[in-house]
């Protein structure tokens, strides 16, 4: 009989350690979907982890003290915080969150209440918190005036405002050379719109929200005289030319096309490796090149289905595919989006998630690391041939002419080769039950050479244990594929003349 209470008093003891260390946690609302993210509470002050965070918006974290000093750098964003303090660095400014940074089983946590509307007066998305539902929101479509970007033409400055729909607008230039753009029920994305600052051809640049407007304003380093406004579409935005004499401004704007015609129909799908590059491999077996094939005949077979593709294969069996060969059957198909498919890998097994990347310069350590890998086996390609006669990589971009060349594809279709990649990533936000990673840039040989916006897509870890398996499975095969299909649908119903 009392071994039977010792019993019952063991097992309630175990239930109740149980249940008191089992995670928290909060719903965070964020690309059309619901993630969740830890939390604790200390004092009635609610702690969010950070670390998680991170990983829907991307970024990196850097322990630069083990167990003491952390960073948080993304594109233009440093952030600096000392465990155990309230304050925290942003660039060369400190600021205070009332209540200090903390560490719990190996992640940074911040206190929400404080820490969101600093964060989102940094971060080009819209973040709120409803204390009163628990619920964090990530809204990347909250505003309606989303960039700015001022250039110089033959005869003149452009100043173009870019906007999610037409909204009532007014430009008037005040004293000081200052062009004032006010716009009536705008929400600035204040943070993307401040990095446009450019020495070159401004001395200031201002953006003011208040209720029911926004205006944009912007001191000129050129004498504002001569200028006309008007409202463009594809893409919707407030075009300003400020003249030189004798300027006469474009009475239309033809946008440049997509691929050679006017039409998105031709999609070029890459899977990865293959042949005797097998990419990476999985504990348990499971080859980088199987599984890319594999979801990449589903997505073809989904496309096709459609019937308002053609859809094109760099490979569909087991075959060894040169860097060059892919991109001449995408260049030579005319083709109008070039999908990269793979599979991630890390050393850290327990590195889980999904990325989809577009050709840039690697902004993060984490890009770099993916790319180096992918363009491994390129490399190697390269040597075994004998085209690199040094067997130097450098080689490869030691060529001014080529260099320049890279340049210009790098950056032609790069903001088509993001809105798609932010295609993909919110539908794989809605449908993949696995961390995302969310969209990066990176420097990888296979989009380098392809004349079309592209994008590479590592589909999960197949590092990991769980993900390996999932990889593995036709439904998850099939989740990637639809997810990737919608967003090909997206971007046609977006650039389609």
């Amino acid at each position: 009989m009392l071994n039977r209470k010792i019993l019952i008093y063991i097992f309630s003891l175990f239930v109740l350690f149980a249940v008191s260390t089992t995670a928290k946690t909060i719903n965070v609302s964020v690309s059309g979907g619901t993630e969740k993210i830890n939390y604790y509470e200390k004092d009635d002050i609610v702690y969010f982890s950070f670390s998680q965070f991170v990983e829907l918006v991307g970024g990196l974290l850097d322990w630069e003290i083990i167990g003491h000093k952390i960073s948080y750098k993304k594109d233009t964003t440093n952030l600096g915080f000392l465990i155990g303090s309230s304050y925290f660095e942003y660039y060369d400014n400190i600021y205070n969150l009332t209540y200090p940074a903390e560490m719990k089983d190996g992640q940074l946590y911040l206190p929400i209440e404080t820490a969101v509307p600093f964060l989102d007066r940094i971060f080009p998305q819209k973040i709120t918190w409803n204390k009163k539902s628990k619920k964090l929101r990530i809204d990347s479509e909250y505003f309606n005036i989303n960039d700015l970007s001022i250039s110089s033409k033959a005869n003149g400055i452009l100043i173009e405002l870019f906007l999610s729909t037409a909204l009532a607008y007014d430009v008037f230039v005040t004293e000081g050379n200052w062009i004032n753009i006010s716009v009536r029920d705008g929400k600035l994305n204040r943070t993307q719109i401040l990095s446009r600052r450019d020495r070159r051809y401004m001395y200031d640049l201002k953006a003011h929200q208040i209720a029911g407007a926004a205006q944009v304003s912007i001191r000129l380093k050129t004498t504002v005289e001569n200028w006309h406004h008007k409202i463009q579409y594809d893409p919707t935005r407030i075009q300003i030319s400020i003249e030189d004499a004798g300027f006469e401004i474009e009475p239309s704007d033809t946008p440049g096309s997509i691929g050679p015609d006017d039409r998105i129909d031709v999609i070029v799908i890459d899977p990865g490796h293959g042949g005797k590059q097998y990419g990476a491999v999985g504990r348990g077996g499971t080859r980088e090149k199987d599984v890319a094939l594999s979801i990449s005949k589903r997505l073809a077979k989904l496309i096709r289905k459609d019937k308002q593709f053609k859809v094109i294969m760099t490979r569909d069996r087991n075959e060894t595919v040169t860097l060059e060969e892919r991109a001449k059957i995408a260049n030579e198909a005319g083709a109008d989006l070039f999908i990269s498919i793979h599979a991630n890998s890390n050393v850290k097994r327990h590195v889980r998630g999904w990325n989809v990347f577009y050709l840039a310069p690697a902004r993060n350590d984490s890009a770099r690391a993916v790319a180096q890998f992918e363009n491994s086996s390129f490399l190697r390609d390269q040597e075994s041939s004998g085209k690199n006669e040094n067997n130097d990589p450098d080689d490869l971009y030691n060529d001014p002419v080529l260099s320049i060349l890279n340049d210009m594809i790098m950056t032609e279709f790069q903001a088509e080769s993001q809105d798609f990649a932010k295609m993909v990533d919110k539908e794989f936000r809605r449908s993949l039950k696995i961390p995302a990673r969310g969209v990066d840039m990176a420097g990888f040989f296979v989009l380098n050479k392809v004349f079309t916006p592209s994008v590479l897509i590592e589909c999960a870890f197949i590092s990991n244990k769980t993900e390996e398996k999932l990889l593995k499975s036709k439904s998850f095969q099939q989740d990637v594929a639809k997810s990737i299909y919608k967003a090909i649908m997206r971007f046609k119903d977006k650039y389609e003349q």
